[in-house]
């Protein structure tokens, strides 16, 4: 009998551990959703931040606003063609040695470009190496961490972990506005590059991990089946090896990839870039755009919260679907906008969907694909949606040239989405048992 009793309590007490270690590492899975967010932050806020800097920067160097505005095409195509690889590198190396590195590149450039003496300066600091700080901490490297610490829950993790895009935005790109009138823009630089490196630097030097295998833990929703591997949506493939090359030859790849870069065109390229200037064609006041881009991103975060819960249980491609759609009939209204009451509905529905379409893209992604390096894999796939946001903010200002008017680049962008709808559509979707 005694024996049978140190059995039993040794058994009770793998038990209590098990649950223990269980605990520790949901927690710390909440832990890095949280960092992730608040790197996402600091670094979209940043470069959402990039039309502050416009005027300042046109009369510091004394040059006309194509060129300046030419940093920042340089700036999506840097981020765009180094994501790839940045994924790729983090598969590598694994532990917080990419994020982290890209983080201090991040902060290093923009320290060195308040104190820049020419504009070429700039392109360099800002568009390049600030660039490529960014697409180490941007949401296809959060993806890929949330998708290594989550299999429960994980759209949802993937949707509160991108509402740190929007919530940059509404923070930061205001705060850059009211420092740069009371400070100017160089200590405005200046001074936001030394708190991000104070506040978010050691979070992601000493607690951020790539894998929880690197803590001793088990992601969050494990469980061990019997044949030894866990449960989750796990996708067999064949060759786990998967080239970039070789990325181009799968269908389900230009499924995800075409809509991607029409979502692009027509949010960061066409909205953020022309809505002012729209909203002044048809005789708004600055401060009705200004109203209608807060509204935005404030309906940027519930819609990615939401839509990434929705991810852990509805289709994803449906979900794809259903947000091109109601974008493209935010463009309709668009089109008939003649009041600026109109721009306001327009600025709540449209942002309830223009970040949406990130956490089902990338979750379903991180499903399709799962078992290759799902950093490569979204690293390419966020490409198209860079390049788009490139496209989308040069050739409506080229068709408005020849027509003075944006009415021909909305009717493109609703057959656009219309067409992104149906793509999406098209992609055949994985069971799942969680997400």
């Amino acid at each position: 009998m005694p024996h049978r009793r140190g059995i039993t309590n040794k058994i009770l007490e793998g038990i209590v551990l098990e649950k223990t270690n269980n605990r520790g590492a949901v927690l710390y899975a909440w832990l890095i959703l949280a960092i992730l967010f608040l790197g996402l932050l600091v670094s979209f806020g940043m470069r959402a931040s990039f039309g502050a800097y416009l005027s300042p920067w046109e009369s510091e160097f004394s040059v006309g606003r194509s060129l300046v505005t030419t940093i920042s095409m340089l700036g999506f195509t840097v981020f765009a063609v180094s994501q790839p690889f940045i994924g790729k590198l983090n598969d590598h190396f694994g532990k917080s040695v990419v994020p982290t590195s890209c983080l201090i590149l991040m902060v290093v450039s923009l320290h060195l470009t308040s104190q820049a003496s020419h504009i070429w300066q700039i392109f360099i600091l800002f568009g390049v190496t600030f660039s490529i700080g960014v697409s180490g901490c941007s949401n296809v490297i959060a993806g890929a961490i949330i998708a290594n610490w989550f299999v429960e829950k994980r759209g949802f993790a993937l949707g509160l972990a991108t509402s740190g895009m929007a919530v940059g935005q509404l923070v930061l790109v205001p705060a850059n506005l009211f420092i740069i009138e009371r400070l100017g823009w160089r200590s405005t630089l200046a001074m936001l590059s030394i708190i991000i490196l104070i506040v978010v630097g050691p979070l992601f030097i000493f607690l951020l991990r790539n894998k929880p295998e690197e803590k001793g833990m088990k992601p969050y929703g494990y469980v061990q089946s019997e044949d030894g591997g866990h449960s989750g949506n796990k996708v067999p493939h064949e060759n786990k090896s998967l080239t970039i090359i070789s990325v181009f030859k799968h269908k389900i790849f230009w499924l995800l990839s075409i809509p991607y870069f029409i979502c692009g065109f027509t949010d960061v390229g066409l909205i953020q870039t022309h809505l002012v200037a729209m909203s002044e064609g048809r005789g708004f006041a600055v401060s009705d755009a200004a109203f209608a881009f807060g509204l935005i991103a404030i309906a940027n975060i519930c819609g990615t919260i939401i839509t990434g819960h929705l991810s852990d249980h509805f289709s994803r491609k449906r979900q794809l679907a259903v947000i091109y759609t109601v974008r493209l009939l935010t463009f309709v209204l668009l089109i008939a906008l003649r009041h600026p009451g109109l721009l306001l509905v327009f600025a709540v529905i449209y942002g309830a969907v223009e970040m949406a379409s990130i956490a089902p893209a990338m979750s379903l992604t991180v499903q399709v694909f799962e078992g290759y390096s799902i950093g490569t894999i979204l690293g390419i796939i966020s490409i198209s949606h860079q390049l788009g946001g490139a496209v989308g903010s040069w050739v409506p200002g080229l068709m408005y040239d020849l027509t003075n008017s944006y009415f021909g680049v909305l009717i493109l962008s609703i057959i656009m989405l219309i067409g992104a709808a149906l793509l999406s559509l098209q992609i055949q979707e994985p069971q799942k048992t969680a997400a």
